[in-house]
């Protein structure tokens, strides 16, 4: 899938917009504060409905508007056109694809599979497990079509569950949710273990060619419950503790992937600008496995291409990326002419949110 037209309006502080940008790498550069974040953030909106850099769609709205409006044509694998829309207006987001209402996000997701690296990414490697189970999640969606429809029904009963914990509801009541918890979660765990040891490889390869001094990472998939033992009997032991904290303390929802160098958590282990570079490392992973499992090219956006990496690290990152063929969103605070010839296709130069392709 590749973006072949965009059109924003009245989004953040961009002037009305409108590019048609090249199937593979795109360079949007300008002064800090230019709008050329927007730019990515409105890619964002397009595939998902929401954006990286606030919960809240109204703080979109260009001041002194009403609503914003992003517009995509989507080419697809066979040269199929989708035409795609996200509005927001009266703190309601309308979504449509090919003139048509789309109920749920999920849906704009499968049209235009999209992942982004931006400033607050490191988060996957410092932060809790939200962030990993995300990464996982984002793969399964698109690559195995049963799990949206277990994650859904998983969190369905896990919400009923919890809420008979935290009315003191009788164990009998409480249990009534355990065989669909328990059919459920066995089947994400599958999913999520054998999506792991796929990419484990192509994540190793990433990682010794950005960073090969570095040695080798440890990748380790947590379940969410203790490793090893019966998820059913986990549950019924563990009901008591559930019953005194008012949740459901074991299960896929506390699943994890950890990352390790010798027996050391990675994070401890790297320093800022390596940070990037295996954030980058993982992602790539990721989309060379969507690509092999879909045989479907994806959207990546980088926000500050140049961020905490030199000239050469930054170059042969690009040169990783092209090989990927995945179509490229990608900001800088300058030109980067002294990138080699081919690595980028378009420039969009952005300055007081006036966007203009520079030949």
């Amino acid at each position: 899938m590749r973006i072949s037209k965009l059109r924003v309006l009245s989004l953040r502080n961009l002037q009305e917009t409108e590019i048609g940008p090249a199937a593979h790498t795109n360079l949007v550069y300008g002064a800090n504060a230019s709008g050329k974040t927007s730019l990515l953030e409105s890619l964002f909106v397009l595939s998902r409905g929401k954006s990286f850099r606030t919960s809240q769609l109204r703080h979109l709205i260009k001041k002194g508007e009403e609503n914003f409006t992003i517009f995509g044509r989507v080419m697809g694998e066979n040269e199929e056109r989708i035409d795609i829309g996200v509005s927001y207006q009266n703190r309601r987001i309308k979504l449509q694809a090919q003139g048509r209402a789309v109920k749920k996000a999920s849906r704009l997701a499968s049209y235009v599979p999209l992942v982004v690296i931006h400033q607050e990414s490191h988060r996957l490697l410092l932060e809790g497990p939200g962030q990993r189970r995300n990464f996982m999640d984002w793969a399964l969606f698109h690559v195995e079509p049963s799990f949206h429809a277990l994650w859904r029904r998983y969190a369905r009963a896990l919400k009923q569950r919890n809420v008979s914990l935290q009315q003191r509801a009788s164990r009998k009541a409480c249990e009534v949710w355990n065989d669909e918890l328990l059919g459920t979660a066995q089947s994400i765990h599958h999913l999520r273990k054998n999506f792991l040891y796929e990419l484990k490889p192509c994540v190793e390869s990433f990682v010794a060619s950005l960073l090969p001094t570095l040695g080798e990472i440890g990748m380790k998939y947590h379940p969410g419950w203790s490793d090893g033992n019966d998820f059913t009997t986990v549950l019924r032991e563990a009901y008591p503790g559930d019953s005194a904290c008012g949740y459901t303390r074991f299960g896929p929802h506390r699943a994890d992937i950890v990352l390790t160098q010798e027996g050391v958590l990675l994070k401890e282990r790297v320093s800022r600008g390596q940070q990037k570079l295996l954030i980058c490392a993982l992602y790539l992973a990721q989309l060379r496995y969507f690509t092999e499992k879909t045989r479907k090219t994806c959207i990546l956006l980088i926000d500050d291409i140049a961020a905490e990496l030199d000239v050469t690290h930054r170059n042969h990152l690009l040169e990783l990326i092209r090989a990927l063929d995945v179509q490229v969103f990608m900001t800088a605070t300058d030109a980067l002419e002294d990138v080699p010839g081919g690595l980028i296709q378009k420039r969009f130069h952005v300055e007081h949110g006036r966007v203009k392709q520079v030949l």
